[in-house]
């Protein structure tokens, strides 16, 4: 009993800190997040701090300040090129939206009469009925969302501090974290950052040309068969798109019910243009721009999502595939190590 009483108070030892480092993590989310998103947008721009560097053999100083300054003309540019036509498109929506609200619930009323005259479940045919009752306090969810979007603009701020002082440090960090370690480790850890490295890194980079293409044919498309909002669309569609698998899903969403108006095109074709962008997407994009970073099943793709939406929210989304190939890399380089393979040959 003696020789437990150390093991037990270790345990209990172990879970207080898992316990107190969960706390911790989630009492300082926001600033978290801020850092996540920071770290996602060096990792964007590091390769163009280490080309000019190495190919006009400028000092880090100066690469810094100039990778720095593009960064602030992509996001002034972006600003200046979105703003006014989503201002205007959004305006344009709020003045219709009692319309299409009007619409949809001619169709759930339609539909509701339809479930009545079947011999469908009480609880199934009461939700259907109350849904246009809800409708409602969805549009006061969206206008909330909206609030804490312009909330969030004071982050940006912070998010520009961040990126300089990431970027300045940012090789220096990694190579302090190298140092610390024992030497006989120290290519271990190497091998471990270039597997984060590749993981996030290329991700993002990647994801980032696929979600421009992907939000540029979209918006393109649907404008040339005239579906109103087709630039805001476009938009929410290469958004979205960070997210594998159920990203294009929830982009969908908003298209298919504008379809539902007599002034759009049919929703069956909404639905195919979707259909055929993401094929597109999946059989050409994703493989070219993507490579090999991201060698894991559908199935682990979708569970990682899933749990990193719950954990985090749209962020954890976006995370969860790298943070799941960081994984796979990881167990990769367990197997490939002879101790590894005398245990299991």
């Amino acid at each position: 009993m003696e020789k437990l009483w150390p093991f037990a108070v270790r345990t209990i030892v172990l879970l207080l800190v898992i316990v107190g480092a969960i706390w911790f993590l989630e009492s300082i989310s926001w600033v978290v997040g801020l850092l996540l998103i920071s770290i996602l947008i060096v990792y964007i721009f590091h390769p163009m701090l280490l080309y000019l560097k190495r190919r006009f053999k400028l000092n880090h100083g100066l690469a810094t300040g100039l990778v720095f300054l593009t960064f602030l003309l992509f996001c002034a540019f972006t600003v200046s090129l979105l703003i006014p036509v989503i201002y205007f498109e959004a305006t344009e929506l709020a003045e219709t939206f009692p319309h299409y609200v009007e619409r949809f619930q001619e169709y759930l009323t339609w539909f509701s009469e339809q479930v009545i005259i079947l011999d469908v479940e009480e609880e199934v045919r009461e939700y259907i009925i109350g849904l246009s009752d809800n409708l409602y306090q969805g549009i006061e969810y969206v206008a909330e969302a909206s609030l804490q979007l312009i909330i969030g603009a004071v982050d940006f701020f912070l998010i520009l501090f961040l990126v300089f002082y990431l970027l300045y440090d940012f090789q220096s960090v990694r190579e302090k974290i190298v140092d610390i370690v024992p030497v006989n480790n120290r290519p271990l850890a190497k091998e471990i950052i270039t597997i984060v490295d590749e993981s996030v890194g290329t991700f993002i980079r990647g994801s980032l040309i696929r979600c421009f293409a992907v939000g540029v044919v979209t918006g393109l498309v649907l404008f040339i068969i005239g579906m109103p909002y087709a630039f805001l669309l476009g938009l929410i569609a290469g958004i979205f798109n960070f997210i594998l698998y159920i990203g294009p899903y929830i982009a969908a969403v908003p298209a298919v019910l504008l379809s539902f108006s007599p002034l759009t095109p049919s929703p069956l074709v909404i639905i195919l243009v979707y259909i055929l962008v993401q094929v597109l997407d999946g059989i050409f994009l994703a493989p070219v721009v993507l490579g090999r970073t991201v060698k894991l099943r559908p199935i682990t793709v979708i569970i990682s999502i899933l749990i990193g939406g719950s954990l985090a929210g749209l962020l954890g989304m976006v995370m969860a595939v790298p943070v799941a190939a960081i994984f796979k890399g990881l167990l990769d380089l367990l197997k490939r190590n002879p101790a590894y393979r005398e245990n299991n040959g």
